[in-house]
């Protein structure tokens, strides 16, 4: 089953030195079923770049997987270390994530984690998408 939806992506980016940055995006997506899974799907400009998402949700997991202007996957458990990656223009890098909170409903999706680039520590990041069928 797939459903067009009306997607609200706020993320907010804690970094050390730095002052909190948040980022509201508003754009239109397709939520698909298969299999016990969901996966969420949108398309956002950076800069000159396209990039796509897709969020792979299960019950008590997810994974967002971004490709176009960069690729990107970023695994997430609950309270458990998780390694993904990051491929731009500057070279492939590893990432590490730590989840402090996960929250998967019918219609939101919320993640606060830490992430490590290589063996430094980058930040803790809080993503929610809201979304919900499109009139």
């Amino acid at each position: 089953m797939q459903k067009t939806v009306q997607i609200k992506l706020t993320t907010t980016i804690r970094q050390p030195e730095m002052e909190e940055q948040v980022m509201v995006l508003e754009s239109r997506g397709t939520l698909t079923e298969k299999n016990q899974l969901r996966y969420l799907q949108y398309a956002e400009q950076q800069d000159d770049l396209e990039i796509r998402t897709m969020v792979k949700l299960q019950e008590n997991e997810a994974v967002i997987m971004r490709s176009g202007g960069l690729q990107m996957r970023l695994p997430f458990l609950l309270h458990k270390e998780q390694t993904g990656n990051l491929t731009n223009e500057q070279g492939s890098f590893m990432l590490t994530t730590k989840a402090h909170e996960l929250l998967i409903s019918d219609t939101r999706f919320k993640v606060r984690y830490d992430m490590a680039l290589g063996s430094e520590h980058v930040g803790e990041y809080e993503m929610e998408i809201q979304f919900m069928e499109a009139k």
